[in-house]
């Protein structure tokens, strides 16, 4: 009952900050005559607990950098689960008469499995390019990093509001002209997927990585992220985190 509550409280605070940011801009996205919201969610850490896929991906000893995304897109079913209070924020929205769109960076191939189990476990119908979109970060030329391009996609399909555990996605959400929600991650996902994430809380802190745990607490209590986006706190710290109990 406590996690119902906190959904529709976080629901209303969410669309009361859409409203008046439509108000503001310029530029008409898709639905604003209708009265109707086009939201996007990442999928991993986001829709999806996949860590247990991802750390399942089978070693390749030819090519040891190379992560077998074939292997990941065709496996959630066997490893992955969806996050039930983030199933029934879908369910919310497509209740409302809301779009919902799902965006991931995974490259692509074999991605019609992911459509497959997204829509067993969703319960509604998701295709590849049509309400589920792949969108791998591309390489700057000039500096070697890798960015996110999610901002397109979200900028094409005229999405409001993009749910996201990461910095890229955060990013993304207000380059593509969105209001970001950052998801916080499940601890487990978090010491294995730290990077992108508030920085870095768990390496050394650096001017790439400023912020400590004690930091990362202190934005999911005020609800309000290092860019400014909303936070959607599913998990709750009453206890320490596993392998932080030395920091406290």
């Amino acid at each position: 009952m406590q996690t119902r509550k906190m959904v529709y409280r976080h629901t209303i605070l969410l669309l009361g900050l859409v409203f008046f940011t439509s108000c503001a801009t310029t530029t008409p996205k898709s639905d604003d005559s209708l009265g109707r919201l086009v939201v996007g969610f990442d999928i991993d850490d986001t829709i999806l607990y996949s860590e247990d896929n991802f750390l399942a991906v089978p070693p390749n000893p030819a090519n040891p950098g190379h992560l077998d995304y074939a292997w990941v897109n065709s496996h959630d079913s066997v490893y992955s689960k969806v996050i039930t209070d983030m199933a029934k924020l879908v369910h919310f929205f497509r209740a409302q008469g809301h779009s919902v769109y799902f965006i991931t960076a995974r490259p692509g191939v074999n991605g019609e499995y992911l459509a497959r189990f997204l829509t067993r476990e969703l319960g509604f119908p998701i295709v590849m390019d049509k309400n589920l979109f792949f969108s791998p970060k591309e390489r700057d030329p000039k500096t070697g990093i890798r960015h996110t391009v999610k901002h397109r996609l979200i900028r094409e399909l005229g999405i409001h509001v993009f749910y996201g555990d990461s910095d890229t996605d955060i990013v993304a959400a207000l380059v593509g002209d969105a209001h970001p929600v950052r998801v916080v991650r499940d601890p487990k996902s978090l010491h294995a997927y730290s990077r992108n994430h508030f920085g870095d809380i768990i390496s050394e802190s650096s001017v790439a990585n400023p912020f400590t745990v004690d930091d990362y607490r202190k934005f999911i209590l005020a609800g309000v992220g290092p860019y400014g986006e909303t936070i959607f706190p599913l998990y709750h710290f009453e206890e320490p985190l596993p392998g932080f109990e030395t920091e406290e």
